[in-house]
């Protein structure tokens, strides 16, 4: 028998270096990160002659802890050290919480460059003599060769140096992988000038910005001690950057939102404030709070954000125009350093572009019920969510920590996190931060909005045609004028470039991208909805060709019933025979007794006369249109359904068809919770002010009155089983109901049951 041993091949350096590392800056990042876990205060980023490989090359210089040539050899040189493992795990000065796991960080330095050098001193107050160590690294070298076992040692080499000198580690990457062109370069410096997230959103708000503290002074960056002076990432040499305009974005800002999820608190936080400038152009605009559950006030996540909004541009020169589009947006830190992509142009976490561009209040998908739910009552403004901003007008910043949101997990490539219920909960409560700022904007200019709206409608010619069509006129109005000054704002960029003012160029290209945006998103939504209308029509124009065959099937099962009827009579008959002929009529009558009532729904639904015009209809009658279309399932569950609604009773003036598909959605609910053998009854009465209170109860499983509102929104529904008759509940049969009552001022609620029954729907028609 023979024994065998793991080896590992050289092609593992490629694959963890080279390919686990999605991009040059999250390479440099985690280089970086290994610095701040070595305590450094200060970590400059130099690159020179990036535009030549052979001759570029890169430094990273840091003044931290540094290294002795056993911690680098059992540290740096072992693949998935298990050193930031021990103990605490955090760094020996000033205690940070390590921001690498893995022991693979070093690795990326293989995605930059073929050679590695290492200079260390480390910083030992114990020891009576200090020593540098110096190491090369060469990966070519070591992949020429097929195992890590016949890879060539790493020398180390130490060196004697005075006490005095600074501690710290300094890697130089050599033979670059590729040439840096100044596009690159640019698109790095863009990346790593937010390692880090600017001062405007970690330290205090300026008072230009907002009076004082909102929800908090600065946000907790990092996980460390009370000693630790922070650390500070410099860019030089070919990575320098221009000027950075963070200030000119916090006096631009309208609107300043900060959440806090604290551990130990089991609510969410909120504060949406307006800045100063907003106060003096809307003086009545005033900060607000809210608060919610947190979805899991035990694990977390918790965090801290800070969003500073911006209504209109920037206002400030052109390059600072063009360096905020770049910098705009909201990222996400982990320790204090960035989390790629969150944040960066064409990254949309938050799906605010996606909205942006419905431009609709049902494009608020993901937050929409919360924000009524924690807004109030509902200010008269049905177009709120036409003012919403794409993620050009959010300069902001999560803050997160490892001890307060140990359920996030980072990609194995370092870029973003695992996409699981922790971090959806972050994505949800940060967007219903923004939400609450688009509602308290909307609120702030809602007579601003109405008076222009009422001018605009002064001005238009009027016409004898549908609103609609007048509607769409505009809108194609405003879509012809929107292209046309995007293909001029286009022309001038041309003329610029031709002249070589490349930020001219730029400022009108941003422009133009603005009234492209809006031309591309209102013209999907048209196109969307064109699509559905003429869907819906195919679908009414079929649905009146399958109620004709509905009534053409029923005929023919009726005619097929009375011949078997005959044939049982028939006294020739075997008897055997005449037992099968029987029960080829039971079934024969089921099926007619089931057509009957779906073509009668059918018929009171979606025939002309069911949509012609608003009528006074009679409650009972009604009601007794609905049933019959859970009457089979409500026989075969033995559910006994009582409808002692008085006759004389009638709505409001409504299409019949909404009156029945009421009733059906009704029953249909209270058949499902009544289960076998239970009981149905609808009641009705004429109330003081002359409206009309419609009851339906039933006697099964109870609703928790302070929660009830929530069965009114959609896909929340109790239903967890597939009915073959009544189908699977959607959660949708609610919200439809309220939808229409509230068409006609009536309003539908759960209400306390009278004896004998579990839940009560109370519906209260005006007079």
């Amino acid at each position: 028998m023979t024994q065998g041993k793991w080896t590992v091949d050289t092609h593992l350096f490629r694959e963890l270096g080279e390919l686990l590392v999605g991009r040059d800056s999250t390479a440099l990042v985690e280089l970086v990160k290994n610095a701040y876990d070595a305590d450094a205060t200060e970590i400059v980023v130099n690159g020179i002659l990036l535009d030549d490989p052979m001759k570029g090359y890169i430094v990273i210089d840091d003044n931290g802890v540094g290294m002795q040539a056993r911690q680098f050899e059992e540290g740096f040189l072992r693949i998935a050290s298990r050193l930031k493992e021990e103990g605490q795990r955090s760094s020996r000065r000033f205690k940070r919480r390590f921001t690498g796991a893995k022991g693979i960080g070093r690795l990326a330095a293989h995605k930059l460059a073929r050679v590695l050098e290492v200079y260390s001193i480390p910083w030992d107050p114990d020891m009576p003599t200090q020593k540098a160590i110096r190491a090369r690294i060469d990966w070519d070298e070591i992949e020429a060769k097929q195992t890590l076992e016949e890879a060539p040692p790493i020398e180390v080499w130490e060196e004697p140096i005075p006490k005095s000198r600074k501690t710290g580690t300094t890697i130089t990457l050599r033979n670059l992988r590729r040439k840096w062109t100044p596009t690159e370069r640019g698109r790095f410096i863009a990346e790593a000038r937010t390692f880090e997230p600017p001062e405007v959103l970690s330290l205090p708000l300026p008072k230009s910005v907002a009076a004082g503290p909102l929800l908090f002074d600065s946000p907790r960056l990092r996980d460390s001690s009370s000693e630790d002076p922070g650390c500070k990432v410099r860019l030089m040499g070919d990575f320098a950057g221009g000027d950075e305009f963070w200030q000119a974005v916090a006096q631009a800002a309208t609107w300043a939102i900060e959440i806090e999820a604290r551990k130990g608190k089991r609510t969410v936080e909120y504060v949406v404030a307006p800045t100063r400038r907003t106060v003096r152009e809307y003086p009545d605009a005033a900060k607000r709070t809210f608060s919610l559950e947190h979805p899991d006030p035990e694990k977390g996540p918790f965090f801290q954000a800070r969003i500073l909004v911006r209504e209109g541009p920037l206002g400030g020169s052109s390059q600072e125009n063009v360096w905020a589009n770049e910098a705009s947006g909201i990222r996400v830190f982990m320790e204090g350093f960035r989390v790629l992509p969150y944040g960066e142009r064409g990254n949309d976490w938050l799906s605010l572009d996606a909205d942006y561009t419905r431009r609709s209040r049902s494009g608020l998908s993901m937050t929409g019920d919360l924000v009524d739910d924690l807004f109030g009552a509902r200010e008269e403004d049905s177009d709120w969510g036409l003012t919403v901003l794409p993620n050009r007008h959010y300069f902001g910043a999560v803050f997160l920590t490892h001890a307060q949101a140990p359920s996030l997990r980072i990609l194995v490539n370092r870029e973003g996190f695992v996409p699981d219920a922790a971090f959806e909960s972050v994505q949800k409560l940060i967007r219903l931060g923004i939400d609450l700022s688009t509602r308290l904007r909307a609120a702030v200019r809602l007579s601003e909005r109405q008076e222009r709206r009422q001018q605009r409608a002064m001005s238009r010619p009027r016409t004898s045609g549908d609103s609609s069509e007048r509607a769409v006129s505009s809108i194609g109005r405003d879509l012809e004028t929107a292209a046309a000054r995007a293909s001029s704002l286009i022309t001038e960029a041309k003329r610029l470039l031709a002249a070589d003012d490349r930020v001219g160029a730029a400022e009108r290209l941003s422009q133009a991208s603005q009234d492209i945006d809006k031309v591309s998103g209102t013209a999907k939504q048209l196109i969307s909805e064109g699509s559905m209308l003429r869907v819906l029509a195919s679908v009414g124009t079929q649905m009146a060709a399958f109620v004709h065959e509905t009534r053409r099937l029923l005929g023919t099962a009726e005619a097929i019933f009375e011949v078997v009827a005959r044939l049982r009579e028939d006294t020739a008959l075997a008897a055997h025979t005449r037992k099968k002929l029987s029960k080829l009529q039971a079934g024969l009558g089921d099926l007619k007794r089931d057509l009957d009532r779906q073509a009668s729904y059918l018929l009171d639904v979606v025939t002309p006369d069911a949509r012609r015009r608003r009528v006074r209809l009679s409650l009972a009658e009604c009601f007794k249109a609905g049933a019959r279309l859970i009457e089979r399932i409500a026989d075969r569950r033995e559910i006994q359904v009582l409808n002692e609604i008085p006759p004389d009773l009638k709505s409001p003036p409504m299409f019949p068809a909404e009156l029945t598909t009421i009733f059906a959605n009704l029953l249909t609910n209270a058949t499902k919770a009544a289960g076998q053998g239970g009981k149905i009854r609808a009641t009705a009465k004429r109330i003081s002010d002359g409206s009309v209170s419609l009851v339906i109860e039933n006697n099964g499983a109870a609703i928790d009155l302070d929660e009830s509102e929530r069965w009114f929104r959609p896909f929340e529904s109790t239903t967890v089983e597939v009915d073959p008759i009544l189908g699977q509940g959607m959660g949708l049969g609610l919200p439809i109901t309220r939808s229409m009552l509230e068409e006609y001022g009536a309003d539908i609620r759960f209400i306390k049951p009278g004896r004998g029954y579990a839940t009560a729907v109370e519906i209260v028609f005006p007079k």
